[in-house]
This record gives structure tokens, C-alpha cells and sequence, in this order.
């Protein structure tokens, strides 16, 4: 199994050194051959390409949405990793998937080489590489023979110029609704930031959700969901296992008619029974480690079903604001006015350190674990947040949901109790 570690060093030497090859090569055919890169009418087939990061994946389907109303008629084919399937499976606005197994090195190669036969049978006359960083994404975008590829740059992703035909400067400072939007921009779509319509749970992960429920023994409909857990492209952005502790401690005691559910992967269910493990018998009867117990589709489903999510900065956020559920989310090494949700009932604690955002400037954050920025929040906080949004969400129950109400910043002080707040806006 490639760690992500591996992928990093793979990508940064043998993808970098391939990919400078093929950036002199490309510019050289496109030089002598002169082809036309304007947009085409009405392209037949467009390929839209987001190997890692659910969180993105999610917002990658603004982009497709605005495809799909521009051309209704293309065929639009979806790119990603065997890891990703599962989402990308329910999202709307997407007709084939084409699937890259980058578990191990040769799965990668041999998975890589028949997704490009496959683009060659197609011929899409339009794709989007929405990968920022990796040489590896560029040369599967320019192996595609694509009449027009469009791409992301920065300082150190120059190496994309002469791969990708169009090039959109990655902008860190503004939301990534608004970033992936500018794909769409380019080729004359009309993009809405909104995530609202982009997962489709159908019925039968509905029906798996419930069963699943059940058979755990949860027959409570006021679930609040709890993620305590970071993938492993950025394990730091975990708060603290002894803090999750103290918080589930005292949030079960103030709401007790609440029943909270330790969400995460059949990878993560160790870690997270590190911290139901450690609750005390009262709490336990309120708390339950569910990490691994659902399929992703009931895990969907249960997304969509809960009260509200309490979460550190990972995909799980994402589905929540995409299936217009309330969240409470936790930041650190990201930043949350570039990704943190824009819409619907949420609210956003963050501890502005010198180093944070580290996320888009190093492949590893300087702190090497001893991640301040998430540790220095305290369990007030949290509290303060959980009691503020369970309070909205009583006194408007029963009521339409307010998907365009804008979610709420909130930066703690530090060494004080005092929360201070401010509206996240998406620049127009």
C-alpha cells in the first residue's frame, strides 16, 4: 500500500522529471502542428479530473454542474482514484467514471495506462486537471490528447505552462468554490457556489442507514455525528484525543436526550475507540464508536440524517454542507476562509498562529506533529459553539432550511473564554 508519503516522493522526482520532459515535447508538437485551442461549439465528450481529497471532489461538482448546463449533451467522463469511487458514484452530473488504482505502484501504472486508452477511444475536446501540485495529474491531462486542457498554477506548479493549453492562477486567499468556479468561467458557464443538488443518497443507502442503525440498537433521531479523525494527508489537523474526552464528557451531561455517533473509516475505528474507550460509563450510554459500521452510501445517508456534525477540518465537513446539515468544524493547518463551508448553519474555529495555513505552502507541515494551532483551542470553545447551534437548531425546528445563510467565524482568544465573530463572504 503507497502511504501518501510515497506518493509525495514518486510525484516531486520521477512525475517532475517525466513531466519537464513532456512540457518541452508538448510545446514542440503543439509548435509544429499549429492546432486551434479555441472552444469548441459543442464538444461531445469532457473530462473532468480530481484524483485526492474528498472535501474537493465534492466542490469539483460546482464545476461539473456548469458544465452539464452549458453542454448538455456531452458525455462528461469523471477522473479519480479507487479510494474516492464510492463518493464520486453519488454525485450528480456525471456519467462514466474512470477509476486510477494508486494503492500500489504497478496497480497505478498498469490503471493509469488503460484510463488513457480509454481518453484516446473518447477524444474529449475539453478537460480539467484539478489537481494543483501534482506532475503526475499534468501528464495523465496532456497524455489525453485533449484539443483544450485546463489547469491550475502557482509559483511551484510552473511546471504545468506548455502542458495544460489554458492555465488558471490557484488563488489560496479566496474560497474554493469560487477557484474551481473559474474553470467553469473560462469556457463560458454561468457556476453557483452552492453545494446544494451536487450528492445524490438514493433510497437503498437510506434503507442500509436505517438497518445499520437498528442493528447498532439506535433507534434516537436526534444524532449529532462526532469526527475526531484526519486522513493521512494531514494528520495534524486532529484536535486533541484527551479534549474530544472532556468535550463528549460534558456535552452528553448538558444534552442528554441526544445520542452521538464516533464516525470514520474501518482504518480509523482504533483510533477512535481511543476515545470512547476512555469516556466514563455515563457518557458511553450517550456515545457510541460507529467507525467502520457503515457502507459510504449509509454513511451518506446518515450525514443527511443527523442533527449536526461536530468535526475537525476533513471530507466529512464537506458532505455535511453539500446535504445542507449543520456543522460545527475545527482548523488548524487549513485555512477556512480558502475551504471551511460558506452556506447554511455553521460555525467555524479557527486559532490564527503565526505558521497556519501551512496546508498550501509545504508538503509537510513545519511543525512536525505539535500542531499548535489546533491544540491551542480549548473545550469551551466547542461547548460554547455546540450549545449556540443546538439552540438555533431547536428553535427553528420544523422550519425550511436556510441553505443561503452564511456560516459563522469564530476565532477564539486566547486565554479567555470570549468568542468573537465574523461572516465568511464569498467574493463575487
Amino acid at each position: 500500500m503507497l502511504s501518501y508519503k510515497k506518493k509525495i516522493f514518486i510525484d516531486r522526482t520521477i512525475g517532475f522529471i517525466t513531466a519537464v520532459i513532456m512540457r518541452f515535447l508538448t510545446r514542440l508538437v503543439g509548435t509544429i502542428l499549429r492546432r486551434d485551442h479555441s472552444l469548441p461549439e459543442n464538444p461531445k465528450v469532457i473530462a473532468v479530473a480530481k484524483i485526492v481529497g474528498l472535501g474537493s471532489i465534492v466542490y469539483t461538482g460546482i464545476l461539473c454542474r456548469a458544465l452539464k448546463e452549458k453542454f448538455p449533451k456531452a458525455r462528461l467522463i469523471y477522473i479519480t482514484s479507487y479510494s474516492s469511487r464510492e463518493l464520486v458514484k453519488r454525485m450528480n452530473y456525471i456519467d462514466e467514471i474512470f477509476l486510477v488504482d494508486d494503492r500500489n505502484v504497478i496497480p497505478m501504472i498498469r490503471s493509469t495506462i488503460f484510463v488513457i486508452m480509454r481518453l484516446w477511444q473518447y477524444r474529449p475536446a475539453l478537460y480539467f486537471d484539478m489537481e494543483v501540485y501534482s506532475s503526475w495529474s499534468a501528464i495523465l491531462a496532456t497524455f489525453s490528447l485533449a484539443l483544450n486542457r485546463y489547469g491550475f498554477y502557482r509559483k511551484n506548479a510552473e511546471f504545468k505552462k506548455g502542458m495544460h493549453t489554458h492555465m488558471i492562477f490557484f488563488n489560496t486567499k479566496r474560497h474554493i468554490s469560487e477557484v474551481y468556479s473559474q474553470m467553469a468561467l473560462c469556457v463560458g458557464g454561468t457556476p453557483d457556489p452552492n453545494l446544494i443538488n451536487i450528492l445524490n443518497v438514493p433510497s437503498e443507502d437510506k434503507a442500509l442507514c436505517f438497518q445499520t442503525l437498528e442493528a447498532i440498537g439506535i433507534n434516537n433521531n436526534s444524532i449529532i455525528l462526532v469526527n475526531v479523525n484526519a486522513s493521512e494527508l494531514l494528520l495534524e489537523r486532529r484536535w486533541l484525543a484527551e479534549k474530544w474526552i472532556d468535550y463528549l464528557e460534558q456535552i452528553t451531561q448538558q444534552f442528554p436526550e441526544y445520542t452521538f455517533l464516533l464516525i470514520g473509516s474501518p482504518n480509523e475505528h482504533g483510533y477512535v475507540a481511543a476515545v470512547s474507550n476512555n469516556l466514563s460509563q455515563t457518557a458511553r450510554n450517550k456515545v457510541f464508536n460507529v467507525a467502520g459500521r457503515f457502507t459510504f452510501g449509509a454513511f451518506l445517508a446518515l450525514v443527511e440524517k443527523c442533527v449536526l456534525m461536530v468535526t475537525i477540518d476533513s471530507g466529512p465537513v464537506h458532505f455535511a454542507a453539500a446535504l445542507n446539515r449543520p456543522t460545527i468544524s475545527i482548523w488548524g493547518p487549513g485555512a477556512p476562509e480558502h475551504y471551511a463551508p460558506i452556506t447554511g448553519l455553521n460555525k467555524i474555529i479557527y486559532e490564527p498562529v503565526y505558521c497556519s495555513p501551512c496546508l498550501y505552502h509545504a508538503d509537510f507541515p513545519p511543525c512536525e506533529g505539535n500542531n499548535v494551532c489546533v491544540r491551542d483551542i480549548s473545550v469551551f470553545t466547542i461547548l460554547e459553539a455546540t450549545k449556540e447551534i443546538i439552540a438555533d437548531i431547536e428553535l427553528h425546528r420544523g422550519e425550511p432550511s436556510q441553505s443561503k445563510k452564511e456560516a459563522t467565524f469564530i476565532k477564539p482568544k486566547k486565554f479567555s473564554p470570549v468568542i468573537t465573530h465574523k461572516n465568511i463572504k464569498l467574493n463575487k
